[in-house]
């Protein structure tokens, strides 16, 4: 992969970088930590796992935008202590129509060491077509955003416990009118 075009890091204590590993693996806990993903898509739940697709989604001026993920890769080590999960953007989309052809590809690292003296670091690599080049500092400031939401997020509100999600189910229509979304014991 080269050298990537950014790194930032930030130090955090044994307790919270071992949180925030545990976020970042659980998709389940996205919305609640990561500021770009007020829901979230995707075929799976819970543990984020190598070629799993998903999609961060929110409203920004009223209308729905779609950040398209995909994990790449996973590491896990125990001596030192770290997560690795590298991140593919495949795009983003304004209520179903592609946003952000300037930016070709993006590959994100988010590396999450585990130990007293721990921390998240983040990397980034970007390419941008040979079409776009004359606007390269508004592309590059593009990447770079992403990249620094995601620790800035991770960092702040990715280090505390969060509630498993809740299963949802309909319950039987007793009326035509009964539209009711029920919490099931599990």
């Amino acid at each position: 992969m080269g050298t990537p075009q950014g790194v930032w890091r930030h130090p955090l204590g044994l307790n919270q970088s071992v949180q925030a590993g545990e976020n970042l693996f659980n998709l389940d806990t996205w919305p609640s930590w990561n500021s770009s993903a007020r829901r979230v898509l995707s075929s799976a739940t819970g543990q984020l796992s190598e070629g799993q697709r998903f999609d961060l989604h929110r409203i920004e001026r009223q209308r729905l935008v779609e950040e398209l993920w995909l994990v790449k890769t996973i590491r896990i080590g125990e001596n030192p202590h770290f997560k690795e999960i590298e991140f593919e953007w495949l795009g983003q989309q304004r209520e179903g129509k592609t946003l952000g052809t300037a930016l070709k590809s993006l590959r994100i690292s988010v590396t999450v060491l585990c130990e007293e003296t721990g921390g998240v670091e983040i990397a980034a690599w970007w390419q941008i077509p040979w079409w776009a080049k004359f606007i390269r500092t508004r592309i590059d400031a593009q990447a770079k955003s992403f990249a620094t939401q995601w620790l800035n997020d991770l960092v702040s509100k990715g280090v505390v416990s969060y509630a498993e999600s809740q299963p949802f189910s309909f319950t039987d229509v007793k009326g035509e009118d009964s539209k009711t979304v029920v919490n099931d014991p599990v």
